[in-house]
């Protein structure tokens, strides 16, 4: 595997590249390579599990995630700044309401936005709930993954932070 390099200097992450197949390294590479490319900074969680998140110095934000359980990848990223995207990402809403068994819905309150930076579903017979967008969004099946969507995605979601800087 190569060295994940960015503008701060090497960041290593071969504890967590080392549980990846290689497929997935090549998945996780390509989406940290592009992160790094927007001028994000990968650091170490500070948790049991490997981790690291993606962060950016002028936005503050955090707008992907790489984390573990019991030795498998996980992949949690932000895109509510995306009006459209494709059946894979809207039932990665779902997956992720669902997961956590609607403890984290609603707004928070934060201050941040109106409840207008976050997550809608709606299922068939009509409910809706609402994700934060302060969340970030489990992609459970990174076989399936729309690669380069997730890369627009990301693309967007960083022109969306960036711009609210500009705006303040």
């Amino acid at each position: 595997m190569s060295t994940l390099i960015n503008e701060s200097g090497i960041d290593h992450m071969d504890d967590y590249f080392a549980i990846l197949t290689a497929d997935e390294k090549r998945i996780f590479s390509t989406i940290a390579e592009y992160a790094f490319s927007l001028g994000y900074k990968a650091r170490r969680d500070k948790t049991s599990a490997i981790g690291y998140s993606f962060i950016h110095s002028r936005v503050k934000k955090q707008i992907v995630r790489f984390t573990s359980s019991q030795n498998k990848p996980i992949l949690r990223i932000k895109y509510f700044a995306s009006p459209d995207y494709s059946p894979f990402f809207h039932e990665a809403i779902r997956a992720t309401i669902e997961e956590y068994e609607y403890k984290y819905t609603g707004c928070y309150g934060c201050g941040d936005c109106d409840g207008t930076q976050g997550y809608w579903y709606q299922y068939p017979d009509g409910k809706e709930y609402y994700r934060c967008g302060n969340e970030l969004i489990e992609l459970f099946d990174t076989r399936e993954l729309p690669l380069d969507e997730l890369l627009d995605l990301l693309q967007s979601q960083h022109a969306f932070f960036i711009s609210n800087l500009s705006g303040k």
